[in-house]
This record gives structure tokens, sequence and C-alpha cells, in this order.
């Protein structure tokens, strides 16, 4: 699948998610082509949220030094919450784990096939041409997506 397309329906995801629980969803124009506005703004009440939405399997996720620059005024001169969110595939549980376990709610995610992590652009390490961050260091300190909602 084509990166465009696969980026694409990672966001129509969220969006669907997000207003399947009472937000007000807009997904930025231009997003994926432009890197200057952001992937998708989510409204409800006090809870505001500007998201890059990512879908990619590696280990390492890297954006490009002027995209995350780009979304880190977006925070500055906003005040919202800005996230990077990185989705990959579910782990599966192993034959005969404790299904109601901490460990394999959080490896359940939330109906989706896929996993998010919401991780703040503080966590981001700077590069000479990127900003990245690890799978591992975003499963620390990235936020799963039921708690944005």
């Amino acid at each position: 699948m084509r990166t465009y397309q696969k980026g694409a329906r990672a966001e129509r995801e969220l969006i669907k998610y997000f207003t399947e629980h009472g937000f007000m969803c807009m997904r930025g124009a231009g997003s994926g082509v432009s890197g200057l506005s952001p992937d998708l703004l989510a409204f409800k009440g006090i809870r505001q949220y500007v998201i890059e939405a990512k879908a990619h399997e590696t280990e390492n996720l890297s954006l490009d030094r002027d995209q995350f620059e780009n979304l880190l005024q977006w925070h500055s001169v906003t005040g919202i919450e800005t996230f990077v969110a990185w989705r990959r595939k579910k782990q599966k549980l192993e034959e005969g784990a404790d299904k109601e376990s901490a460990e394999s709610v959080r490896r359940s995610g939330v109906g989706m096939e896929y996993r998010w992590k919401f991780v703040p652009l503080a966590f981001f390490n700077r590069n000479e041409k990127s900003y990245s961050i690890s799978w591992e260091k975003a499963e620390l300190y990235g936020k799963d997506l039921i708690e944005l909602i």
C-alpha cells in the first residue's frame, strides 16, 4: 500500500474513533503533502489535541526537522496539547496468557487492529536532519488512545 494511502487511512481511523467518542474533528488540509498543517485537530470541551499521525512498523520513527518544528510552533502558538500519534500492529498474546492482566488489556487496545501511542513532542530526540523516537520509548512515555478520551 502506498504511504499516502496508509497515512490517510490511519488519519480516518482516528477521526472515526474520536467522533464516536463525542469529539469534533478536522483533518488538516494538505496533511501529508505540505507539512504546514497537522493531520488532525480534535476538540471536546477542554480536551483539545493537535495530532500528527504516523503509521510505521519500524522500531524507530523519524520526522523531518521542518515538519517537527512546525508542530512545535503549533503547540507554542495555540497552547493545544500536541502529539505524534504512532500506529503499529497490536502484539499477539502468548498462548495461555491471563486475558485479564494489565499486559493483555494494554495489548488489546480499544477494539482496533492497530495499537496507537500518542507521544508528546518533548520525548523526541533531535538529530542533524530529523527528530526521532524509538517504539520502546514511545511505549514508555506515550499515551494510549483511551487516555485521550
